[in-house]
């Protein structure tokens, strides 16, 4: 009888060993499992290689009937945070930033939460043309500036306006220099997409307004079921009109000058 005491210790002992050697080894797969729960299966990690803890893969952000994948790979490291209770996450794409985001993963008001500090990043425009119509059509070039002010998320739930804590992402990508393979003119001009989701939001908005140049672009849209919409104006310069023609022909219903910008067949 004295020795069950010691039996069940022992099972219990060897289980939490191999439980936490479980987590010590995890896959970089795991991750991969953690972005579909928290995305509602809208990013993944593809050919993940590593472990949980510091690894690499291709990362897809996919919505309904488009999938666009990062150039390259994304490296990651996860370690514990020594500052606070929680985890420190640094992500670094090797195709646009010379800086990792640095990100931390806490327990905070019964949930976990995702939180990023402000960072920016270097895009080529040309990768848009994964998306599939209009993008490949109008083949667009030139250089993007990702800014990313801030990230708070709840993780498991896009839908927490309960919590005392709102969910919030804000980040502005600048269009500098933009051309398209449908146009003569270089540039087109200079542009600037911003985006908001937060929990008060029924999902995530954009808004594209034009900093200078020939086409003038005005728009707003969103992100309904996967898929980005933006409805709205382009107007051409009546000076390079000529040049800019077959583009507004592309962009929308043409009205003179102007096209009425319909990109994603919003409602």
């Amino acid at each position: 009888m004295s020795r069950r005491p010691t039996v069940r210790w022992a099972a219990a002992g060897a289980l939490l060993a191999i439980s936490a050697a479980s987590v010590v080894h995890a896959p970089a797969r795991w991750l991969d499992m953690l972005l579909q729960w928290a995305s509602a299966d809208r990013v993944r990690l593809l050919q993940p290689h590593g472990s949980l803890w510091a690894g690499s893969g291709v990362l897809r952000i996919q919505g309904q009937g488009a999938a666009l994948d990062l150039p390259g790979r994304l490296q990651w490291t996860l370690a514990a945070d020594p500052t606070l209770p929680g985890l420190r996450l640094e992500l670094r794409p090797d195709c646009c930033t010379k800086h990792p985001w640095l990100l931390t993963l806490r327990w905070r008001e019964g949930s976990f939460w995702l939180e990023g500090q402000p960072w920016q990043a270097w895009l080529d425009l040309a990768w848009l043309q994964a998306l599939g119509a209009p993008w490949n059509t109008i083949g667009l070039q030139g250089q993007a500036q990702l800014q990313i002010q801030g990230l708070h998320w709840r993780l498991g739930d896009v839908a927490a306006a309960h919590t005392p804590r709102a969910n919030q992402l804000q980040a502005q990508l600048d269009l500098r220099d933009v051309g398209a393979a449908v146009s003569p003119l270089r540039p087109l001009g200079h542009y600037r997409l911003t985006f908001s989701h937060s929990s008060s939001q029924a999902g995530p908005t954009f808004t594209l307004t034009t900093l200078a140049g020939d086409l003038q672009l005005h728009a707003e849209g969103g992100w309904p079921d996967g898929r980005l919409t933006l409805r709205g104006l382009a107007e051409a310069n009546p000076e390079r009109l000529d040049a800019l023609s077959n583009l507004l022909n592309l962009l929308g219903r043409r009205d003179g000058l102007r096209a009425h910008l319909r990109i994603g067949n919003p409602a």
